[in-house]
């Protein structure tokens, strides 16, 4: 159950702490004394979206924080900032969004406006049905293989699609894996063919400019070679004279020799190059094959064998087609056969617990000044030709909770046959219909915790006394929050929350406290419309009441 509630600077409260007890809990208060705003805290605790709005005006963050009695620590903390972030806690660890709505949806149930939209929607009725039975197991497991289901129809049409293409992509399969095969590109052979090319493109003025340099070192009549020899010469004949000049003799001869060599090699080069030119055009004619593949499987050699590979891949998936689509087949109705009964089952117990909890229904509506009123669960199916799954001899449309749909049926008044919840239910009848599932659920709903919001809506005089008593009935077992505006349900309470607000220079407070059974008595009255005291009475009244300040 709900231990503390502790509020900071969340819409107008600037700090509110609120200590809670077992039983039923009634919240009332003035007309906008901020009642709403401590079950609206609570619920942003159970999980629900917090709102960069919720923060007070001028505060930078709202801190909400929720302790839970039980065997272990369990307390609760969310951060609401201004910048529309907001952060979770539970015993102090952080948790993703996710994460915190899981730990926290076990801790309540909150029934509101939200719900009461919830079910006048037909689509969410089998989710009622379904809490009360326990079939959490099997309801995953229909949910599994509804999805597993979608995605093997999605493969068998693929695979059908591809068995018919088959031939005609055989066949592309083929002329492109020979065109890539019959090139045979090797990896950055582009890249030395190119350069190959270039070379033999200009082996013309190669070979000339090598012949012109090779007259310019040894052949012509003035070459280095010649002008070398004529200076070792002049050379030689002064060292005759002069020792010293003997080294430099010595090293131009090397000079000489060296050029000679170098000729030599030129002039065995320029013969190797006669007729390599003959290969230019096999070079060109190989690197448009090989661009025209790049052109035509990814823009690189790279891409054109990884392409070649996945198409000797395709070729051999396709080969095994049939059998693959075979296989399909006899997967789907394996699915197929455990879907159909894991849902006949699931049919069957709802069928069974339908009975068995409209009886008890009606009887709590009975109780809640409805006593002619018929409640009917109706389970159908919606036929659907060619549905792999068939029930009662008909194809019948299948969904992530099996092939159930689920409807409530009304009738409130005596001689009228029952009509769909959602198209004849007032606003009155709906908040007394919630709070007679809620009673015949409280055995089935471990939840320990039940808050109620506008309950009351719609509902006055005897009404209001009934559903006071569902409330105090329903608050043996549980711990109940109700906020209300009737003096039948007030009166009802074990403990009594009064909201109100003072205004001091130009701020507004909102305060809480418990009231005695004296402020009971006052507050119950005020509601009746002809209290003696004043408010200002039950506010400023001692004793055994509690309180705490926003």
């Amino acid at each position: 159950m709900i231990r503390r509630l502790s509020v900071k600077d969340f819409a107008i409260l600037k700090e509110l702490e609120v200590s809670f007890n077992e039983g039923l809990t009634v919240i009332t208060g003035e007309t906008g004394a901020g009642k709403s705003l401590i079950l609206k805290s609570l619920s942003v605790l159970l999980g629900a979206k917090g709102e960069k709005t919720f923060v007070r005006s001028g505060a930078e963050r709202s801190v909400l924080e929720l302790e839970i009695e039980s065997d272990s620590k369990n307390f609760f903390r969310r951060l609401l900032s201004k910048s529309g972030r907001a952060r979770s806690f539970h015993n102090e660890e952080p948790c993703s969004e996710s994460d915190y709505k899981k730990r926290s949806q076990s801790i309540a149930d909150f029934h509101g406006q939200n719900e009461q939209q919830l079910i006048m929607n037909p689509d969410n009725h089998i989710d009622y049905l379904d809490n009360f039975l326990r079939e959490n197991k099997n309801l995953a497991k229909i949910d599994i293989l509804y999805e597993d289901l979608k995605n093997i129809d999605l493969e068998i049409r693929s695979t059908q699609k591809k068995i018919e293409n088959a031939s005609t992509r055989k066949e592309l399969l083929d002329f492109q894996i020979n065109e890539i095969e019959t090139i045979d590109p090797k990896k950055d052979e582009d890249l030395s063919l190119s350069k190959e090319f270039k070379r033999l493109k200009n082996i013309e003025d190669t070979i000339s400019t090598l012949k012109n340099i090779n007259l310019t070192l040894n052949e012509s009549d003035h070459s280095i070679y010649k002008q070398l020899s004529s200076a070792i010469s002049n050379l030689e004949r002064l060292s005759r004279f002069d020792e010293d000049l003997t080294p430099f003799v010595n090293e131009i001869q090397d000079a000489t020799q060296s050029i000679q060599e170098s000729s030599a090699s030129l002039l065995q080069y320029v013969q190797n190059l006669d007729g390599e030119d003959n290969n230019l055009g096999q070079i060109e004619e190989r690197l448009h094959g090989i661009e025209m593949l790049k052109r035509k499987y990814g823009g690189t050699i790279d891409y054109v064998l990884q392409y070649l590979g996945e198409a000797y891949v395709e070729l051999k998936e396709m080969q095994g087609l049939d059998k693959k689509y075979a296989d399909l087949l006899e997967r789907k109705n394996s699915l197929v056969k455990e879907f159909q009964n894991l849902s006949e089952e699931l049919h069957s117990k709802r069928k069974n617990i339908a009975k068995k909890i409209s009886t008890q229904i009606i009887q709590e509506m009975s109780n809640l000044n409805m006593p002619n009123a018929v409640f009917d669960i109706r389970i159908f199916q919606k036929s659907k030709k060619n549905s792999p799954v068939i029930f009662e001899n008909e194809n019948v449309e299948i969904n992530p909770k099996g092939f159930d749909i689920v409807e409530f049926y009304l009738s409130a008044n005596p001689g009228e046959s029952p009509k769909p919840l959602v198209k004849i239910a007032s606003g009155g009848e709906t908040s007394r219909i919630m709070l007679a599932i809620k009673t015949v659920l409280k055995d089935f709903d471990p939840v320990s915790t039940l808050i109620f919001d506008e309950i009351d809506s719609g509902i006055s005089g005897d009404a209001a006394e009934k559903v006071g008593q569902a409330l105090l009935k329903l608050s043996k077992d549980k711990q109940v929050f109700c906020i209300t505006h009737l003096p039948q349900i007030a009166s009802k309470a074990k403990n009594h929350l009064y909201v109100y607000k003072n205004v001091s220079k130009s701020k507004t407070r909102v305060s809480a406290k418990y009231l005695n059974e004296k402020d009971k008595i006052n507050a119950i009255a005020e509601l009746y419309g002809n209290n003696s005291e004043s408010y200002s009475s039950i506010s400023t009244t001692k004793g055994s009441s509690s309180e705490t300040y926003g």
